[in-house]
């Protein structure tokens, strides 16, 4: 498995609505901004709160839609405030009430209720150590701070990258032809797990990693704890179990009567022949 970074002609655009990253690149891919941004309010708006800044990176953890809910992978990211989105800061609507489609309410929904559901989810040890904002202060300091603007570029291919064992394995079965762009639907470190989200991501096979190229007494079990850097079962373990869960999932859903393909999980490849062809 190679090094996933590549670059495109494409420009991202945030919060601003202005294009923040636009290079000439060799290669289809779209490019993940790392790093922290600050978010602030348009010029024109009299904000009565300090603007935010946002550890883009620290979100890696959940998938890109989590947010950018309308994003189609591969294809630019819009800002927020985009025409035809959220695109007034803070309307009201008829009952007087924030509007669920201005900017300020997109922002409260996304990050505010995001971090409470989180936090609803820890056990009680677990929720004294949770840093995550939730009181307004927490993200809207009293004391307004500079603007911060931490972000680097990572290049992210779009379209299949072809996974092969490492040099030196007995292979018994021919490589894999993983399509990259149809996880974009899951967080990074579902498979890339010890990134994070800020260096290099490293091939799995590097040295230190899943880099054992023969399984332990010869034994290709997957679950054997001496075989948990055989490159061999970290890729099964990872791909054909997620893929297992899905088609499970997905099953027990049809069979309570659900139809409806869009709240239905597309599965992957579980048999052999599926991924070694």
């Amino acid at each position: 498995m190679k090094r996933i970074f590549f670059a495109v002609l494409l420009p991202v655009a945030l919060f601003s609505g202005t294009v923040l990253v636009h290079e000439a690149c060799s290669q289809e891919a779209f490019i993940l901004p790392a790093g922290t941004m600050t978010l602030s309010p348009p010029e024109n708006y009299d904000a009565k709160k300090s603007w935010v800044v946002f550890p883009h990176s620290t979100h890696f953890k959940f998938p890109c839609q989590s947010c950018h809910h309308e994003w189609v992978p591969g294809e630019e990211v819009k800002s927020c405030s985009s025409a035809g989105c959220h695109e007034e800061f803070w309307p009201e609507a008829a009952d007087g009430k924030e509007d669920n489609l201005s900017l300020t309410a997109a922002y409260h929904r996304a990050c505010r209720d995001c971090h409470r559901d989180e936090l609803a989810k820890l056990d009680k040890k677990a929720k004294a150590g949770y840093k995550a904002p939730i009181a307004c202060d927490g993200c809207h300091p009293a004391t307004q701070g500079p603007k911060v603007n931490t972000m680097s570029d990572f290049h992210v291919p779009v379209g299949t990258i072809t996974l092969e064992p490492p040099e030196g394995a007995d292979a018994k079965r021919s490589s894999v032809d993983f399509p990259h762009d149809t996880h974009f639907g899951f967080a990074c470190g579902e498979c890339h797990h010890t990134w994070d989200g800020i260096s290099e991501v490293q091939n799995c096979t590097t040295s230190g990693c899943h880099d054992q190229t023969e399984p332990a007494d010869g034994k290709r079990n997957i679950n054997d704890p001496g075989n948990q850097k055989y490159y061999l079962a970290a890729y099964h373990k990872l791909c054909l179990y997620c893929h297992r869960d899905l088609k499970n999932e997905r099953a027990a859903l049809e069979k309570a009567g659900v139809t409806d393909e869009s709240k239905l999980p597309a599965v992957g490849p579980t048999a052999c022949a599926e991924c070694h062809q």
